[in-house]
């Protein structure tokens, strides 16, 4: 019966998602209002072949292709299209036949169009996906998968809709990290720390670890001359607010980059300290102590290997690039952009080292108040 009875949770959530994926999309279609692009089905397309042009300098290619279009947003709807869509070569999406695309233009001085696919039309795809996996988890999980949800639902309606907005205008990026800091932890334990009386203790030890993190992070930033416009992203960022205090900004990052890992060491040393607890209420208080700090090493080798590997993927393109320009072994490791991922990556580790033993006393402690009350 039980296994009838996950089957029919997984069939139900593939049923869910595609009804969310035809949701989305029919929302989208409808709604897409920009002036800039349009929503297209590709009826066909025919060959590509290299643009002609007067300058015979240029050392890049354009592609130009018939393509027959259906217009699917906008007050164009239905109408079919035929038209030259044109991409750099190399760049662009390969469009087929079948496939939904982003259309745009640009008008000429001389009032010829040129039409270019700019992208995929993904939004309904990644809707779907996402309740999919939302849907899965709730599935083989129940409650527990769905306070973890929305824990992080929560989580990042804190950052999307809170701090974000608040930096844009001028508050002081490091203070709004650190508020949005405890209010994630608080969030996150209230929905999945089960023992109600250790979730001040998962709390204490995860915004223990973070903070020490955070603090060796700062020294780092300072040490090393950081200053936060690495990368061509942050450059943009201070030309457009040049207001905006992008070393502070990056104190911030090494502050929201931290706290997922952190808190989840925090909380599966409180879930095996509390298992231990539950099984023999009289364990003594330095072997609950012992078994905390031990259960802490075991999770921090895989935590480490987990936070640091997803720096260096997010850092990877540009790291590939800089090898490509034939810099060396010591110029790569000088390199401002290299540094701010070496900080955020051992102050995330430094983070998880400090979150152990922070975690662990706080739970003899608060086991040892609760024993002699």
């Amino acid at each position: 019966m039980r296994g009838k009875s996950l089957l029919f949770r997984i069939i139900i959530a593939l049923v869910i998602s595609q009804a969310f994926y035809y949701v989305v999309d029919r929302f989208t279609i409808k709604n897409w209002n920009s002036s800039e692009s349009l929503i297209v089905n590709v009826i066909s397309a025919g060959e590509e072949s290299v643009m002609s042009s007067d300058n015979e300098e240029e050392s890049y290619s354009m592609l130009e292709r018939d393509t027959v279009l259906q217009v699917l947003s906008g007050n164009d709807a239905d109408r079919q299209l035929n038209v030259k869509t044109v991409r750099l070569a190399g760049s662009g999406p390969d469009i087929k036949p079948g496939g939904r695309y982003l259309l745009v233009w640009d008008i000429f001085e001389d009032g010829t169009v040129q039409y270019s696919v700019a992208d995929a039309f993904r939004v309904p795809s990644v809707a779907g996906v996402v309740v999919l996996v939302c849907s899965l988890l709730m599935a083989l999980t129940g409650w527990r998968g769905f306070f973890a949800l929305l824990g992080l639902a929560l989580s990042i309606c804190v950052l999307v809709f809170t701090m974000i907005p608040l930096t844009v205008i001028g508050w002081d990026c490091v203070w709004l990290a650190a508020a949005s800091v405890f209010i994630i932890s608080t969030i996150t334990v209230l929905c999945v720390v089960r023992h109600a009386r250790y979730r001040i203790v998962a709390l204490t030890g995860s915004l223990g670890g973070v903070m020490g993190g955070f603090l060796c992070g700062a020294v780092m930033v300072y040490l090393w001359n950081l200053s936060g416009l690495a990368g061509e992203g942050a450059a943009l960022l201070a030309s457009t607010l040049p207001l905006l205090n992008m070393r502070g900004l990056l104190l911030a990052s090494v502050l929201i980059g931290s706290i997922g890992a952190v808190l989840d060491v925090g909380i599966s040393i409180t879930a095996s300290m509390s298992e231990f607890v539950d099984y023999d209420e009289n364990i003594p208080l330095d072997r609950l102590l012992l078994a905390g700090l031990n259960v802490g090493t075991e999770v921090l080798g895989s935590m480490i290997n987990t936070l640091i590997l997803a720096y260096m993927g997010s850092a990877l393109p540009m790291a590939v690039l800089i090898c490509s320009a034939g810099v060396e072994f010591l110029g790569i490791m000088n390199d401002p952009y290299i540094a701010q991922e070496i900080v955020q990556s051992l102050a995330g580790t430094l983070g998880l080292l400090f979150t152990i033993p922070a975690t662990a006393f706080s739970f003899v402690a608060a086991e040892s108040v609760r024993r002699s009350s």
